[in-house]
């Protein structure tokens, strides 16, 4: 691991963005509302590309892209089998009623909430395309 002291550059907004591609929009944009209270801005039409619908949290966006293609479905075994990024660490306040209206907008609890470590509750969850998230509460 490099530990150079002068990096290329330095982040400009301090939050990380991602993006999810999917061939329908709406349940995620429900999933990711109503799970996590994600705010919804104006999407952004691109032309022959697809849409690229926000959501925000704080200053990170979460970016939900339908392509004009529609895209083909991840047949990995599980979430780790695979290289890349695999999963989202979605902080909350209420774990339970996270994972409650995870089921309620059309994902599935992989994990339901249980104590990792003293003071820190996790459950695995999947959206409705099954990107896999980890809810996190502490306290």
């Amino acid at each position: 691991m490099s530990t150079s002291s002068s990096p290329g550059a330095r982040m400009a907004k301090p939050a990380l963005d991602v993006g999810l591609v999917t061939a329908d929009a709406a349940p995620l944009i429900d999933f990711y509302v109503g799970v996590a209270g994600f705010e919804v801005e104006t999407p952004l039409e691109l032309p022959n590309i697809g849409t690229i619908h926000k959501l925000a949290c704080g200053e990170s966006i979460l970016r939900v892209m339908v392509p004009v293609e529609p895209p083909a479905k991840d047949t990995s075994a599980s979430f780790s089998a695979t290289t890349g990024i695999r999963y989202l660490t979605l902080e909350v306040d209420d774990i339970e009623g996270a994972a409650a209206a995870v089921l309620r907008l059309g994902g599935s609890v992989t994990l339901p909430p249980f104590e990792l470590r003293p003071g820190r509750r996790v459950a695995q969850v999947a959206d409705p395309d099954g990107n896999m998230i980890e809810l996190g509460q502490d306290g």
